[in-house]
């Protein structure tokens, strides 16, 4: 059994019989009630439930539940006799807290007196106790009852309250939305579509997915707790139906980026091969693949998350960039064509139109879209496209003089945010101010006192906790790549191991 102390944010939900049990939150759900339990209560409860049936010793439950501090036995029986009121309180009597006369406490099943003693030794009648790894051994002999398993997946579904599918299908029209106003509305649109409907495996895997890629945006106070109950709902979406695909897509975004690409990429790889067409999963790994310099590959991933989603947002950015980088700039500007006459005002398609004249020697046409100012992307203050008009500015005038002073004047940009450091490193390599655009790349990447948000504060996209390294293999930067300082940079991020070990490198011209 596992000893180590418990810490109800770290510990997954997990469900006894027909009540599920939410550690991080200290929540109990019996027949559509909440209950909140106090810390100690609900640390039992785990500590019980990691015992799979067996006896947990008082000793064993000191370390657990106590952080190994010597605890009297009348603090312990406290403790039990309020999980013993939750269990046929508030859990419907679906378990029992059973004491083993002078060795200590086991979880059992419910319906019988929880104050009968079980005996102290059953090894020569109990039946032996299956383990978790003879489960997953013995799991081939399920497979006869997939059928059973679809009917009853079907009877839950067909039990789904109206409310509850049109909370669903909402959610589910709206993936990969680039909005974090409608990310943040559709966590709350599944949180209670959860609630009117426990058993939707599907309500369960898109509040997983869609908390994971809020906690990776999330304002750093926020992220424990979305972490918490991203996780939770993985859980139990793949407890309702394993490989569950949003589930599955939810479990990408809690694996870290930065530096962890060769893992992810396995994930998503491994993941696709239950869900080939799923969108939220071949995005997953397009994205991957763009952060390492493999925009080549990611391509085809681009386009089956568009096929599935023709009106998400961020997928059109990237199919955009990604043929840009590989200089195909005709097909890159018919598919930005496109993009701009569905979403003008994205501001995602909006800039990416906007660097894509600015770097491809259009830079007038560049400064003409700052001069339509009814047409820009709304929630971006007037700041943010003064700065960025700079940079546009100084290209369409060619001057050296206002190019040097268009670079100093982003100097600052750690201090605005990470996105702002970004394009301050490339505007800088594209003028030809190699230093300067490796001063930003290294504050960006091994640096300190940069800003907590990633564009300007009012469109509430705070910094990843990954550092993006897709820049790195942007078109405009290509000078950069040729630096010697550039093999540096990428061997001390850890890009030469991914590239070692996939037997690949980046696709991208110098």
């Amino acid at each position: 059994m596992d000893l180590s102390p418990i810490v109800l944010a770290h510990e997954q939900a997990f469900a006894i019989g027909d009540v599920e049990v939410r550690p991080a939150t200290r929540e109990i759900v019996s027949a559509g009630s909440t209950t909140i339990l106090e810390p100690r209560v609900m640390q039992l409860l785990v500590a019980l439930h990691r015992a799979e049936g067996g006896v947990v010793s008082k000793d064993d439950l000191a370390k657990l539940c106590w952080e190994g501090r010597i605890v009297g036995e009348d603090a312990i029986n406290r403790v039990v006799s309020r999980l013993r009121a939750v269990a046929e309180k508030d859990a419907g009597g679906a378990f029992r807290i059973e004491t083993i006369t002078k060795v200590g406490y086991r979880l059992a099943p419910g319906h019988a007196d929880p104050h009968t003693p079980a005996p102290a030794s059953t090894a020569s009648t109990a039946t032996p106790r299956i383990t978790r790894r003879e489960l997953m051994i013995g799991g081939g002999v399920l497979a006869g009852a997939a059928a059973v398993t679809l009917g009853t997946s079907l009877i839950h579904r067909d039990n789904t309250p109206p409310e509850a599918k049109a909370l669903i299908k909402a959610a589910r029209d709206d993936v990969l939305s680039g909005s974090i106003e409608r990310l943040t509305n559709n966590v709350g649109k599944l949180r209670e579509a959860v609630r009117l409907a426990p058993q939707n495996a599907e309500a369960w895997g898109l509040l997983a997915y869609y908390t994971m890629v809020y906690w990776n945006f999330s304002p750093a106070e926020e992220r424990a707790d979305l972490r918490a109950r991203g996780l939770a709902a993985i859980h139990r979406a793949l407890a309702l139906e394993p490989n569950q695909a949003d589930a599955l897509a939810g479990q990408l975004y809690s694996i870290p980026q930065f530096r962890n690409w060769y893992e992810l990429e396995r994930s998503a790889r491994a993941a696709l091969t239950h869900h080939p067409d799923h969108p939220g999963l071949n995005f997953a790994l397009a994205d991957v693949l763009v952060q390492v310099g493999r925009s080549r590959d990611a391509v085809p991933f681009i386009d089956k998350t568009l096929a599935a989603l023709p009106l998400a947002q961020p997928p059109h950015t990237y199919r955009i960039t990604t043929l840009w980088d590989l200089g195909l700039l005709d097909e890159a500007e018919a598919a930005m064509n496109r993009a701009y006459s569905l979403m003008p005002r994205y501001y995602g398609v909006w800039f990416t139109r906007l660097y894509f004249l600015m770097y491809n020697g259009r830079a007038a046409e560049a400064w003409g879209m700052f001069s339509n100012v009814a047409a820009r992307p709304i929630g971006i203050p007037d700041w943010n496209f003064d700065l960025t008009g700079q940079q546009a500015h100084a290209l369409m005038t060619g001057n050296r003089a206002e190019i040097a002073k268009t670079v100093a004047n982003w100097k600052d940009a750690p201090r605005l945010g990470t996105g702002f450091m970004e394009n301050a490193a490339i505007f800088a390599a594209f003028v030809g101010d190699l230093d300067e655009a490796f001063r930003q790349l290294n504050a960006l990447y091994f640096g300190r006192g940069v800003g907590e948000y990633y564009f300007a504060k009012e469109q509430g996209i705070y910094a990843s906790k990954d550092r993006h390294t897709y820049n790195l293999f942007r078109r405009p930067i290509a000078a950069l790549r040729r630096d010697p300082r550039f093999a540096v940079l990428t061997r001390e991020l850890g890009l030469d191991d991914y590239w070692r070990e996939t037997r690949s490198g980046p696709q991208v011209p110098s």
